[in-house]
C-alpha cells in the first residue's frame, strides 16, 4: 500500500470538500469530517495515515486562547445574521482568524477546544467522530451524541426577532458543526509541513 498515495488522495478529497461547501453545498463538511478521521484517527481497529507513514507534523491551529472564567466561547467560527432576512448562522473564520499557530498534531487533533459551553468542551476530534460516525460520513445513528445535539442546537444562542404584528420569533443559530469542520479544512490545506508529506 502506497500510503503517500492515500493521502494525497485524502487531501484531494479535503480540497474538493471544502470548495464545495464554499459553494454553497453545506453538508459536504460532513465529508471534510472523514477525510480529517482518516488522517488522524488511531484505533485497536484502523489506523490512521500519520501513522502508518510515521510522521506527525506540526498543524495550523486558528484557535485563540480561551480567556479565564469564560463560560462560552467559539474557536473556529464566527456569527452571521440578519434580523430581516431572519437568519443566524455559523461561518468558518478561514483567512480572518486572529490567531495562527503551528501545533503538534495531538494538541490540534485533541487537545485544544473548538466550542465552550460552559463546562461541555468539544474538542476537533470529538466533532469530527460525530460528524463521520453518526452523521452520515459513514455511518448514520438513530441518535446523535448528546454534545454534537448540543452543536447541531445552535451551541446554546438564539436570535429573538419581534414580527410587525408583536409577536416574536427564535431562530437557533445553525450550522456550528459543519462551520467548524470547514475551518478544519482550512487548517489542515494550509499546513504546510503535512502537505510536503503527500509530495
Amino acid at each position: 500500500m502506497d500510503f503517500t498515495e492515500q493521502l494525497r488522495k485524502q487531501l484531494r478529497f479535503l480540497e474538493n470538500s471544502c470548495t464545495a461547501y464554499d459553494g454553497g453545498m453545506k453538508d459536504e463538511a460532513v465529508r471534510i469530517a472523514v477525510s480529517l478521521r482518516t488522517i488522524f484517527h488511531d484505533t485497536k481497529k484502523s489506523t490512521s495515515l500519520l501513522k502508518h507513514i510515521n510522521r506527525y507534523p506540526t498543524i495550523l491551529s486558528t484557535c485563540e486562547c480561551i480567556p479565564p472564567k469564560q463560560e462560552y466561547w467559539t474557536n473556529l467560527t464566527n456569527w452571521r445574521l440578519s434580523a430581516v432576512e431572519e437568519f443566524a448562522v455559523y461561518v468558518p473564520k478561514l483567512d480572518t482568524a486572529h490567531s495562527n499557530n503551528f501545533v503538534p498534531y495531538r494538541q490540534w487533533w485533541s487537545g485544544e477546544t473548538v466550542y465552550l459551553l460552559g463546562k461541555l468542551r468539544v474538542s476537533r476530534k470529538d466533532l469530527v467522530l460525530s460528524a463521520a460516525n453518526k452523521d452520515g460520513g459513514a455511518h448514520v445513528d438513530i441518535k446523535h451524541d448528546k454534545d454534537y445535539e448540543t452543536i447541531l442546537n445552535g451551541v446554546g444562542w438564539s436570535m429573538t426577532m419581534s414580527n410587525p404584528d408583536g409577536t416574536e420569533a427564535k431562530s437557533l443559530f445553525k450550522n456550528g458543526h459543519l462551520a467548524a469542520l470547514r475551518q478544519m479544512g482550512y487548517e489542515v490545506l494550509n499546513s504546510h509541513n503535512l502537505l510536503r508529506l503527500a509530495e
